[in-house]
């Protein structure tokens, strides 16, 4: 008969064992197949290639009208990246020159005040994913 401390020590003993697994999973295999960064990667191109039906098209529009849909996010899709690198340049561009105004006080302010704005988002969203008995009961 096995006594509690057996069960306790076996249960860690599963549990280390899974997260081995786990972790054996989501790591790079020896014959350098996908790790799972790499295969959302791969989803990601092969929806580009694809193409992304607009919100709220999935269930209207026909067959045919989705693979035109396709064809035209195709067409449009280069032109549209590289314009978001350049407005990303641009905007990178602009922070940086906003930054060297300021002083190194000024910067360790900001960084606080982001920094608490994010805790802030942070709470906001996980009280949001609780269920509405516990938001009432912490009022």
């Amino acid at each position: 008969m096995r006594t509690r401390s057996h069960l306790s020590v076996s249960l860690v003993a599963a549990a280390m064992l899974l997260g081995i697994a786990y972790s054996a999973a989501r790591a790079k295999d020896p014959e350098g197949k996908a790790t799972a960064k790499t295969a959302v990667k791969q989803r990601k191109k092969l929806r580009q290639l694809k193409g992304r039906l607009p919100d709220y098209f999935r269930t209207v529009v026909t067959e045919e009208q989705r693979q035109k849909i396709y064809a035209i996010q195709r067409e449009y899709g280069p032109e549209i990246r590289k314009l978001k690198a350049q407005l990303k340049a641009l905007t990178d561009d602009r922070n940086a020159k906003i930054d060297a105004l300021l002083t190194p006080e000024q910067r360790k302010q900001i960084a606080e005040l982001k920094k608490a704005a994010k805790a802030k988002r942070k709470k906001a969203r996980e009280r949001a994913a609780q269920p509405e008995a516990v938001k009432e009961k912490s009022r």
